[in-house]
């Protein structure tokens, strides 16, 4: 039961994760940065010869989603080869690296609301886009301490090769 729910909640936020960056990158963040609707801002970054796509973001999805569904398959079918400690290093490991995946992602419609508009608002943009980051960061942190539980708890089974011998403290 804790591993299907495990596997619900790990695969949730996978998914979550990849649909908010995907929303994000095509529209949320281009409008806070221009400041304009949607539409209007298409149409002057095409007047202004910049490129405007929602192919990254699907992509963004796409991978996300399919990352979801590896990970919850690997973890639901392959329970007796993978513990639940590395179960969520797996999942934080993939929503950690959310974070420069987003980031490469979304570069280019920002860039070109940038290159649009001389007044643009990256601070808007980047006040939506920070929970992902946030949510990377926290995700990071899982990794290094599921890292140091493993290594520690290796360290801790470990017997000591050289058994000490009391010293004997008789005076001669």
């Amino acid at each position: 039961m804790m591993r299907k729910l495990l596997t619900l909640l790990g695969s949730g936020a996978i998914l979550i994760y990849s649909l908010l960056g995907a929303t994000l990158m095509n529209d949320w963040a281009v409008v806070a940065a221009s400041g304009m609707p949607l539409e209007t801002t298409i149409a002057d970054m095409d007047a202004a010869g910049q490129t405007y796509t929602t192919i990254p973001g699907l992509v963004f999805a796409a991978m996300g989603i399919l990352l979801a569904l590896v990970w919850g398959v690997t973890t639901l079918f392959c329970r007796n080869v993978l513990p639940n400690r590395v179960a969520v290093s797996l999942w934080a490991g993939i929503v950690t690296l959310g974070a420069p995946a987003f980031f490469f992602t979304a570069f280019a419609n920002l860039n070109s609301v940038g290159d649009t508009y001389s007044d643009w608002n990256a601070e808007a943009a980047f006040a939506l886009e920070s929970p992902l980051y946030m949510a990377s960061g926290v995700a990071f942190l899982v990794v290094v301490t599921m890292m140091v539980t493993a290594v520690y708890g290796a360290t801790a089974r470990k017997k000591p090769s050289l058994v000490t011998q009391p010293v004997n403290r008789k005076c001669l």
